[in-house]
């Protein structure tokens, strides 16, 4: 390293400690990033106790369940139990089972979507969209806020504190005086910039690293092989972000104006690509795929079977659910047999299987927003960059969407297992116990394709902001 370089860098250093504001700007920083580390895993712990209450709920009803079939039947809450873990007609509405989407380690890291859709179901075999639409009570104002994370430190509160630190490093040394000493030394002046640059880089990108390491660390281990390419993804694109907001700084002092001129372009930079960017986007696409959830309120409306005193009618709502149920063709000989729970069975039924067009065409529209918003990423860093922090902690919408396509398949697996036994009138057995349905969901196949993808892009725009600030410092302003 050349000896005006070490001086330069060495300069810097006893300014920057002797600099008490630059001091406490930085602790508040470190403080605001430890707060939110702490303040994410408070709420995803609550979720995990959440989720560990449901599934020993469950446990014990099945528990429960299977011990009716070894105990003599001596109350009638006894043989009431045992009805509802051996009957169909019974078990079918009665029995639930939860569906769960467990939080990544570093959920809580950017808690994204997660505070905002529901992370488990309890599923029956009545009515799916009755029982996906009914909303659980929430603060509206609480859901509109969101929670305090660590994505939001490092996407909306680092890019100040680099802008703190940088817009006057150019038009300082210009208004007391001191531009002329530095041209005249050995080194040119865009060369001195950028050193200093590189030295807040160094000094402001190791905090963020620091901050995204004990986040990591506290959250679970990094070494294993489900959290070792999220945490590198992470640190990963911490840094490239860092960068970005470090290239715009040298291509707004590339311009060589005043301190202030600098300030109010940096702040206006911050404000359009954070706030106002995604405001306007929401109102294209709200306008341009708009939301009406009204068609969905009927569907959380508890609906019975009209003349249910009548048996043809409830016949006839038998025999219109067996004509989609090719694997039931012959059970219409049984229906005289509990008639009535097989005709709210098939009612239920009927209801999700007419309803599924509007829910197709809500879903659909939601989709299409997030693949809309998706296209414009690339008109600001720091919104691809949450978008991108969100898929590595597994809070995104895809995830939520996929959540609900995997629902809709267990539901099909639970109504399956009941609505055979209760068509051909097969009583539930204890064995049958060992093959209750099982929620599963598969891994999004395009997810690390869109962090990698999200990452590149902030890393172009990166080079390209600073390209484009290394040839402004060329011309002669």
């Amino acid at each position: 390293m050349d000896k005006p370089i070490r001086t330069l860098i060495r300069y810097e250093w006893k300014s920057f400690v002797r600099n008490k504001f630059q001091l406490f700007m930085l602790s508040v920083i470190l403080i605001f990033g430890l707060y939110a580390i702490y303040s994410g895993q408070s709420e995803i712990n609550m979720q995990r106790e959440t989720i560990q209450e449901v599934t020993a709920l469950e446990q014990e009803e099945f528990s429960k369940y299977k011990a009716s079939y070894d105990e003599e039947v001596r109350s009638l809450e006894e043989e009431q139990l045992h009805d509802i873990a051996s009957r169909p007609s019974f078990a079918w509405f009665r029995h639930g089972y939860h569906a769960i989407i467990p939080p990544h380690d570093y959920a809580s890291l950017a808690i994204g979507q997660r505070d905002l859709f529901r992370y488990y179901y309890r599923l029956t075999g009545m009515s799916l969209h009755y029982q996906l639409f009914e909303n659980e009570l929430a603060n509206p104002v609480n859901l509109m806020i969101g929670n305090f994370d660590l994505s939001f430190v490092l996407v909306y509160l680092l890019p100040l504190l680099i802008i703190a630190f940088c817009y006057g490093l150019f038009s300082y040394e210009k208004e007391n005086g001191t531009l002329a000493l530095l041209q005249i030394q050995s080194i040119s002046i865009r060369k001195i910039i950028l050193v200093r640059l590189a030295f807040y880089f160094l000094m402001l990108t190791c905090l963020a690293l620091l901050i995204s390491l004990i986040g990591l660390l506290t959250s679970g281990n990094p070494l294993t092989v489900e959290n070792l390419v999220p945490a590198v993804a992470w640190m990963t694109g911490v840094m490239i972000y860092c960068a970005f907001w470090f290239a715009m700084m040298f291509l707004i002092v590339s311009l060589r104006k005043s301190s202030s001129f600098n300030a109010i372009t940096a702040v206006a930079c911050w404000l359009l690509l954070l706030i106002i960017i995604p405001a306007v986007l929401n109102v294209i696409v709200t306008a341009k795929y708009p939301l009406n959830s009204t068609t969905l309120a009927g569907l959380t409306r508890r609906t019975g079977l009209e003349d249910e005193e009548q048996e043809e009618a409830v016949r006839e709502v038998i025999l219109e659910y067996l004509a989609h149920k090719p694997d039931l063709e012959g059970s219409d000989s049984l229906i005289q047999n509990n008639m009535m729970a097989k005709g709210y069975a098939a009612f239920t039924s009927l209801k999700d299987i007419n309803s599924q067009n509007e829910v197709d065409q809500y879903n659909q529209q939601v989709a299409n927003r997030n693949a809309w918003t998706g296209h414009f990423h690339w008109l600001s860093p720091a919104v691809n960059m949450q978008d991108v922090l969100a898929h590595i902690a597994e809070t995104d919408l895809n995830t939520f969407l996929h959540f609900q396509n995997a629902l809709a398949d267990f539901h099909e697996k639970i109504t399956d297992f009941y609505f055979t036994r209760l068509f051909w009138d097969q009583p539930i057995l204890l064995e049958d116990y060992d093959e209750l349905p099982v929620f599963e969901m598969h891994p999004s196949d395009d997810r690390w394709n869109k962090i990698w993808q999200g990452i590149t892009k902030i890393l172009i725009a990166t080079v390209l902001t600073f390209l484009l600030g290394f040839y402004l410092f060329t011309l002669d302003l």
